[in-house]
């Protein structure tokens, strides 16, 4: 399962330790989204059946949200093209000088 960018966690479907797997994940992966554990939550009480729904719910959440923070990052490049391309087409100001023909070859390029 995907717990952050870059991250996934294994889940022992076979074994005894599911149930332990799941509530970890849970745990982890609402801390790494919320920046707070859910405490609250008594995931002993909760069935398996329960807990692989919070946890695939989870998993939905950060792959969206890594998909968000993508897109984000392209408008972000985008928009850093479009202002270098304003600044690169801009005209520099021309230096101040007593002299008039100084900056001529400035001027007519």
């Amino acid at each position: 399962m995907t717990f952050a960018p870059g991250w996934t966690q294994s889940i022992d479907t076979g074994g005894t330790r599911e149930r332990e797997d799941l509530s970890s994940y849970i745990s982890d992966t609402f801390k790494a989204i919320n920046g707070f554990r859910p405490r609250w939550w008594d995931m002993d009480d909760m069935s398996l059946s329960g807990l692989r729904d919070v946890a695939k719910s989870l998993e939905d959440e950060v792959v969206e949200s890594i998909k968000q923070a993508k897109r984000d990052a392209h408008e972000r490049m985008l928009e850093a093209n479009r202002v270098a391309v304003i600044n690169r087409r801009a005209r520099k100001p021309l230096a101040r000088s007593f002299k008039p023909f100084t900056n001529l070859k400035e001027i007519l390029v």
